[in-house]
């Protein structure tokens, strides 16, 4: 197949017909980008209210990661579950009936710390399945499922989900306040619930509950209604934690983070990173995307993201 570069290179830089292949694509692009923020629901209001976290007891990953990697931290726990791809998505669990089942209320990621008290990339959360009476049996097999996976782990310091063993917390029943958003496991979902959904429910939380303390969000979305339902304990803030220190303990290693490393911005000999991306890779993935070309060695890099 010919890319936009193939097709363009008997062309002069400042032909007109190139500035219109350019114009199209440049379009292209930005109704997609457009239409990708609409169904992650960027226009979408929050309307939260209150209600009741369940609790129970959560079979988790720990991990110090931008929020965004919590969606790939639950594809690891489904794998991991044997939970199989069904219509592109990987949030169906197929039971032994052969009955496909959401997984939604079932794989939750808490939120743990306020990203406007953590640099970049240093937030921590926990993902995992939460487990209580109404899963019965079948819950039992779950956690011993995730902890066998323990026993075939040989490598215990790496940053990838598939290299962090999974730990036992138990999770309270508190009241709490709850909203949903509409979810497409993408970078606009991502975006919105660092930028919208967790501002929105801390804003919430200084006139409700543990007003003085920083809030934990917990989430649990479903992919066959394209919706997130979020929760934040109203009570009993500081056991979500599950034994590990409180943002405002954890914050105090950062009192003197210089400006990029707050925000995340790092140079090493593969670039700048923000965030723990790659910008370079990311930018030679949207060339190769549009049909601006690239090498096998810059394709290569883009995967690794």
């Amino acid at each position: 197949m010919l890319n936009y570069h193939e097709l363009t290179m008997n062309e002069p830089r400042d032909s007109p017909q190139r500035r219109k292949q350019f114009l199209v694509i440049s379009a292209i692009m930005v109704i997609m980008t457009l239409h990708a923020g609409l169904s992650a629901g960027v226009l979408e209001t929050l309307a939260i209210e209150e209600g009741t976290f369940p609790g129970g007891e959560m079979v988790y990953k720990y991990m110090v990661k931008d929020y965004a990697a919590s969606t790939g931290t639950l594809r690891t726990v489904a794998s991991d579950l044997g939970i199989a791809e069904e219509g592109g998505s990987s949030n169906f669990l197929i039971k032994e009936e052969g009955i496909a089942m959401d997984t939604a209320d079932l794989l939750y990621s808490v939120l743990l710390d306020d990203q406007s008290l953590i640099p970049g990339g240093k937030t921590r959360f926990a993902s995992g399945a939460l487990l209580n009476k109404s899963n019965g049996e079948v819950g039992k097999k779950m956690k011993q499922m995730l902890l066998d996976v323990n026993k075939s782990m040989t490598k215990e310091d790496g940053t990838h989900s598939k290299d962090i063993k999974y730990e036992v917390g138990s999770l309270p029943k508190v009241n709490a306040a709850v909203a949903q958003h509409p979810f497409t496991a993408g970078a606009w979902s991502a975006i919105l619930q660092s930028y919208k959904i967790i501002p929105k429910f801390k804003q919430y939380g200084k006139t409700h509950g543990d007003s003085d303390k920083n809030p934990v969000v917990i989430a649990t979305c479903s992919a066959k209604q394209k919706m997130c339902t979020y929760y934040m304990p109203l009570s009993k803030r500081d056991k979500f934690y599950m034994g590990k220190p409180t943002t405002e303990e954890y914050a105090k290693q950062f009192e003197n983070a210089g400006t990029m490393e707050f925000f995340g911005i790092e140079f090493d000999d593969h670039g700048v990173s923000f965030f723990g991306i790659n910008v370079g890779n990311v930018f030679r993935g949207i060339k190769r995307a549009v049909g601006l070309g690239g090498s096998a060695k810059e394709s290569s890099a883009s995967e690794e993201l």
